[in-house]
């Protein structure tokens, strides 16, 4: 009995300098990505159909094909330069995933493709209710240049 006593005490006094320890490391990696975030802030489209620049040669736009609830909805992006003149020369991947469950249900990059008239399309799976990101990464040849990530709840 005296054995178990002194096992579990020193079991609690290793949890608890652990869970001291992790404490300190939690807030220090929340004050490096708080600082990070500061220098690289997120690139959010605002809306469908609403114009953001991604660099300055380039802007982008998005629409779905119906609005997203559970289920396969495509996301369709347009891609202009300065000029208002359609690019299709470039090779577009997105990652779909819900921030608040980060892991649990990427779909990783996958390649967008183009449709004839000129827009990068996608079929995205919204598997459950709640918040949902896709982060569009944006290349020319090998060297991307910009991301771009829409944002939105499924309810």
């Amino acid at each position: 009995m005296k054995k178990f006593i002194l096992l579990t005490t020193i079991a609690w006094i290793a949890l608890t300098l652990a869970a001291q320890h992790c404490g300190s490391c939690t807030s220090r990696m929340q004050t490096q990505t708080t600082n990070n975030s500061i220098r690289n802030p997120k690139s959010i489209i605002p809306g469908p159909k609403k114009p953001h620049w991604i660099d300055r040669e380039h802007y982008v736009t998005y629409e779905w094909n119906k609005r997203p609830k559970i289920g396969t909805y495509v996301l369709l992006v347009n891609v202009f330069d300065k000029n208002e003149k359609r690019v299709d020369n470039l090779t577009l991947t997105a990652d779909a995933y819900m921030p608040s469950m980060k892991g649990s249900h990427d779909t990783g990059d996958k390649a967008m493709k183009l449709n004839k008239k000129g827009q990068y399309v996608i079929p995205v799976y919204f598997m459950m209710l709640g918040d949902w990101e896709i982060e569009l990464k944006f290349a020319k040849g090998d060297k991307r240049f910009a991301n771009a990530y829409v944002k939105l709840d499924i309810k």
